[in-house]
């Protein structure tokens, strides 16, 4: 039988409308609706039935709330999706006790319930975790078969389908896993006003990079032609920690909104209706925890007062949640690494998160004093505080960050949905964090220093190495002093990888440019004088050992006596003298090569261990310190993507 293509709808819904128009885009998207059609084109058809392993579905419960539920074949293999026309999906699913849809299909087996045809909306997305393809579909279940009391065959009616935005998705390797052992750990279907999230279920949240969004638009009888009522499925993704959990609280989740096609399907029925349903799964430990609560979008000046710099949101108050352990019968392949979106933001953290003077309107501007080229992409920067009459103190421990909001100097981004050249340009606010390199230790920090390497293509070290190069009769090493109006506002400081008072026994790790909260601690040891005493060792990985060494020099010189140093340095450029630094409390020591796991061996396991570096240099070396016996709690890490 032929498919007669039509438009699947009539035009945004209200809720979609109201989004877009808060956001300043209802003009450019206005005809855009017509994208959405009524049936499942061909290559969507093929994408759902031959590259799928599991797929997220949307679903309501008796109290019509959202949730986003997971389906998937009995062994976890592609395959389990049968198309018999374009407006039919058959799946052939194993359930376990705990996941939403469950609920549903045995509602859909009690005859009477099929009088509600409502509570049986359904909407899902398929996401190809290996290339980023994804594409939705909404509509209804219209037949149930119940092969076991957990193997069930479900027929869903298409009523909706749309390709999607892939570029915020992290490419991972997924293989089947079917041996799984689902256990409902923890389930709250109604949480009382007060009750908060168990702190193992907010981790697990913080720990995510992907969430599942399951949302209803509900018709009036009025609008019901026109605008259809339906579900919707969708997905966000980002760095680990880009979803937020209120401490207040404990239990309103917020989630960022970055740039996309502007469609704002999912925010819009969440305009509408004000609910719903998350999802997070582990593709390590297959554990996932489904919620649902009362959502609403925060645009604007009330958003930044939640989340810094970023000036659209969504919270979501938890109502209900479960935790299964071992469900998902799919698993990201041992041995393998995430590949990271290159469009994905640096994580925002909410205003009123502990350990950061961040958010709230800036009382202090950092004004480019003067800077020192080392190398062709490396400067310190130095950086002067001008701050407001009655604003607070600017207190930087050593090993803490600075957030700097560079918009007034270089001004904001033009909309693009993809710049495959310079994909972190999408939703660059101009805010970037550094750590600072300078101690400032128990004073209010009137100036700091930026121990910096270029980005290339970098639209702010872009343009602060900019100004260097307008300088390119100073040797480098020279001090370059500025006039210039270059400023940035002060967002906060923030991080706890930082060291302790008193008798100090550390081991620093650095790989690279990560050796910059070090500087920061060796300087602050240094200040603290013959009243400190400690056993420091640190170990650096780098290409640039004399670079490193220099940087260093000035706190090592000045260290006292009391603090005994031992420095091993790795790198392929091994010749180089550092004789002239040692002392009877100061040994460093050149390695030729990448750092090998036995040195861990020689540190005793009493050591409070400091990683700074890239991520797969710092899970390397923390893999070495857990089989060297180095407990996981007395190590802290400082990474960067």
């Amino acid at each position: 039988m032929a498919t007669t293509a039509m438009n699947a709808v009539n035009g945004w819904h209200p809720g979609e409308l109201s989004i877009q128009r808060k956001l300043g885009f209802a003009s450019a998207i206005a005809d855009s609706w017509s994208l959405i059609t009524n049936y499942l084109p061909e290559q969507h058809r093929l994408f759902h039935t031959s590259k799928l392993p599991f797929i997220p579905i949307a679903t309501l419960d008796e109290y019509g709330r959202p949730w986003a539920s997971i389906v998937a074949g009995s062994s976890g293999d592609i395959g389990f999706v049968k198309s018999p026309n374009a407006r039919a999906l058959s799946m052939n699913v194993r359930m376990w006790d705990g996941d939403p849809l469950l609920d549903t299909i045995k509602a859909w087996l009690e005859e009477e319930q099929k009088e509600a045809p409502g509570r049986f909306l359904t909407a899902g997305l398929g996401i190809e975790f290996s290339t980023r393809r994804r594409n939705k579909f909404a509509g209804g279940i219209r037949n149930v078969k119940r092969r076991t009391n957990l193997e069930y065959q479900i027929d869903f009616e298409i009523i909706e389908a749309i390709g999607n935005c892939p570029k915020y998705i992290n490419i991972r390797k997924l293989i089947p896993y079917p041996h799984t052992k689902p256990e409902v750990v923890c389930q709250r279907q109604n949480l009382s006003a007060q009750e908060r999230l168990p702190e193992e279920v907010i981790q697990f949240i913080l720990d995510a990079d992907t969430i599942f969004i399951g949302t209803i638009f509900n018709s009036k009888a009025s609008t019901s032609k026109m605008y259809p009522s339906h579900a919707g499925m969708n997905a966000r993704s980002g760095l680990p920690g880009f979803i937020r959990v209120s401490p207040s609280n404990g239990r309103t989740v917020i989630i960022p909104d970055y740039s996309g096609n502007r469609f704002v399907s999912s925010l819009g029925n969440i305009e509408a209706s004000g609910l719903a349903g998350l999802t997070i799964v582990s593709f390590t430990t297959g554990d996932i925890l489904y919620l649902t609560g009362t959502a609403e979008n925060i645009v604007g000046p009330p958003a930044l007062k939640i989340l810094t710099r970023h000036a659209s949101l969504t919270s979501v108050n938890i109502t209900g949640f479960v935790f299964v352990r071992d469900a998902l019968p799919v698993r990201q392949q041992s041995g393998t690494v995430v590949e990271r979106s290159p469009y994905s933001p640096k994580v925002k953290y909410l205003v009123d998160e502990a350990g950061s003077q961040v958010g709230g309107a800036q009382q202090h501007k950092a004004k480019l004093q003067e800077a020192i080229q080392i190398s062709h992409d490396l400067a310190v920067f130095k950086f002067k505080v001008a701050s407001e009459v009655g604003a607070d103190d600017l207190n930087i421990r050593p090993g803490q960050a600075i957030v700097l909001d560079f918009m007034d100097w270089i001004g904001p981004p033009q909309y693009q949905h993809m710049a495959n050249s310079a994909p972190g340009s999408i939703n660059d606010d101009r805010v970037r964090t550094w750590t600072v390199s300078s101690a400032h230790e128990q004073r209010n920090a009137t100036c700091f220093e930026l121990t910096m390497r270029e980005l290339k293509g970098g639209a702010v070290t872009g343009a602060l190495f900019d100004q260097l190069r307008k300088h390119n009769s100073t040797k480098q090493g020279q001090a370059i002093l500025f006039d210039t109006p270059i400023s940035a506002d002060i967002v906060g400081v923030t991080g706890d990888f930082c060291m302790g008072q008193g008798k100090l026994n550390l081991l620093l790790i650095a790989g690279g440019i990560g050796i910059t909260p070090f500087l920061a601690m060796l300087s602050a040891l240094a200040e603290r004088g013959s009243r400190i005493d400690g056993d420091i060792a640190l170990v650096l990985s780098t290409r640039e050992p004399e670079i490193m060494v220099g940087l260093m020099k000035s706190a090592l010189e000045k260290m006292p006596a009391t603090v005994k140093i031992r420095i091993d340095i790795f790198s392929h450029t091994f010749k180089v003298d550092v004789g002239y630094l040692n002392t009877p409390s100061r040994e460093i020591t050149m390695h030729e090569g990448r750092v090998v796991s036995q040195i861990w061996k020689r540190f005793p396991r009493d050591k409070e261990v400091f990683i700074c570096g890239p991520n797969a240099f710092g899970d390397s070396a923390t893999d070495g310190l857990r089989a060297a016996g180095f407990p996981l709690t007395q190590i802290h890490r400082e990474g960067f993507y």
